[in-house]
């Protein structure tokens, strides 16, 4: 998709140590709060990584984590892209939903089926949301060679498909278990993986609690072993498997 189609509102930033990121609005809410990227690195950076630290509006840990990476310089031919929080509305409510009651990660397009169970509830139809719509257009424009999803409170590493290689050694340097996760219909990770074959994008369930400085590091560490390149074992093997929920 080219650039042109993707609404942005730019901004430039300077960061710490010098690094330089663009604030990008890449689409609005249900409410109309804006839903913000950050992007840090060059454009013409031949590895894109994207990190989402909120979707579910109630497992907002993971935005410690993409708020320390924009104080960050990607490693040489890499660009970092921060989404901190893909559902602002269920953010500002506590909720896990999104302000039309609809749970974002069951609205993808892959394998969507119609969900009313009002704690995961699918949507009228599959990309109905406005969240989710902003979330595919990201993704389609930049093609993340890794997408990490930080999600709560499972305290786990789902390997949910692509390479798993890739999350085994996120799970490695991040102290979480290597786990896949049964599937579950609607997911961003089912529809990233089935539509850009090469690509490899994950969940990271983080404890139910905020994350600590010594966690913190690990993850930083575990994000910086992703953005260069590193993976560990088997592309397709599950080291285990554990019933999502």
């Amino acid at each position: 998709m080219a650039a042109a189609v993707l609404p942005v509102v730019l901004a430039y930033v300077m960061l710490a140590g010098s690094a330089a990121a663009r604030r990008i609005v890449i689409g609005r809410s249900v409410q109309g709060r804006p839903i913000v990227a950050w992007s840090v690195g060059p454009d013409t950076a031949n590895r894109k990584v994207l990190v989402v630290g909120c979707i579910h509006g109630n497992e907002c840990a993971g935005v410690a984590i993409t708020s320390a990476l924009r104080r960050t310089r990607p490693p040489d031919g890499v660009q970092l892209w921060l989404v901190p929080e893909m559902n602002p509305d269920g953010a500002a409510a506590d909720r896990r939903q999104n302000a039309h009651g609809v749970d974002l990660n069951r609205n993808f397009p892959y394998r969507w089926r119609p969900i009313s169970d009002p704690t995961y509830r699918s949507g009228p139809y599959a990309a109905s949301e406005p969240e989710t719509q902003a979330a595919m257009r990201l993704v389609r424009w930049i093609r993340p060679a890794v997408t990490i999803w930080y999600h709560q409170h499972m305290d786990l590493v789902d390997l949910s498909g692509g390479d798993r290689g890739v999350p085994r050694r996120y799970a490695q340097l991040s102290g979480l278990r290597a786990t896949c996760l049964t599937f579950l219909s609607g997911e961003e990770t089912a529809w990233s993986n089935h539509g850009f074959p090469g690509t490899t994008a994950f969940v990271v369930e983080l404890p139910a609690r905020p994350v600590g400085d010594d966690a913190l590091a690990r993850h930083l560490r575990a994000v910086r072993a992703i953005e260069l390149g590193q993976r560990s074992g088997s592309p397709t093997r599950c080291d285990s498997i554990t019933p999502a929920s």
